[in-house]
C-alpha cells in the first residue's frame, strides 16, 4: 500500500478531526456547558462524524471515474483512521489537562489548544511529506485554519451560552 495514494483521505480526515472535535470542545467551554457535557459532545462527534467522513469519503469516491470499490473503501477506512487518531488529540488533551490540574476551563483551553496547535503543526508536516510539497506552507495553511475555526466555536458558544 502506497500512503502517497491516500493523502488527500489522510489530511481530510485528520484535519476535520482535530478541527470538528476541538470546535466543539471549544464551543462547550465558552457556553460554560461543563466537563460532563464536553465529554459527551467530543466523543460522540468523534464517532459520528468520523463515520460520516468515512462515508462522504466513499460515495465521493465512487463518483470518479476509473475509482473501484476497494480504492473507494481503502479511502474511506483512510479517512475514518485519520478523523479519530487526530480528532482524539484535541478531546483527550482537554481531559488530561482538566483531571491534572486546579486550572480554570479558560486556562485549560488556553493548554489543550497549545496541543492542539501541534497536533496541527504534525498533520501539516505529514501532509507535506507524503505530497512532497513545502512543508512551511502546509504547516502554516494547516494551522491558520484550525485556529480560524476554533476560534469561532468559542466565540459561538461565548455568545450563545450568554443567551440561554
Amino acid at each position: 500500500m502506497n500512503i502517497s495514494h491516500y493523502a488527500k483521505s489522510i489530511t481530510y480526515g485528520g484535519l476535520d478531526g482535530i478541527i470538528t472535535t476541538f470546535a466543539v470542545v471549544a464551543g462547550a467551554i465558552g457556553g460554560n456547558l461543563g466537563t460532563a457535557a464536553i465529554i459527551i459532545l467530543g466523543f460522540s462527534n468523534l464517532l459520528a462524524d468520523g463515520f460520516s467522513m468515512a462515508a462522504g469519503d466513499y460515495l465521493s469516491s465512487t463518483t470518479e471515474e476509473g475509482t473501484d470499490s476497494s480504492k473507494a473503501l481503502n479511502n474511506a477506512v483512510m479517512t475514518f483512521l485519520s478523523f479519530n487518531f487526530f480528532g482524539l488529540i484535541p478531546l483527550l488533551s482537554y481531559l488530561l489537562l482538566i483531571h491534572l490540574s486546579d486550572f480554570s476551563d479558560r486556562v485549560t483551553l488556553i493548554l489543550a489548544s497549545l496541543l492542539v496547535s501541534l497536533a496541527l503543526v504534525a498533520l501539516g508536516w505529514i501532509k507535506a511529506m507524503i505530497t512532497k510539497q513545502s512543508k512551511r506552507t502546509e504547516i502554516v495553511r494547516t494551522l491558520i485554519v484550525g485556529i480560524v475555526a476554533a476560534a469561532v466555536a468559542f466565540l459561538i458558544g461565548q455568545v450563545l451560552g450568554s443567551f440561554i
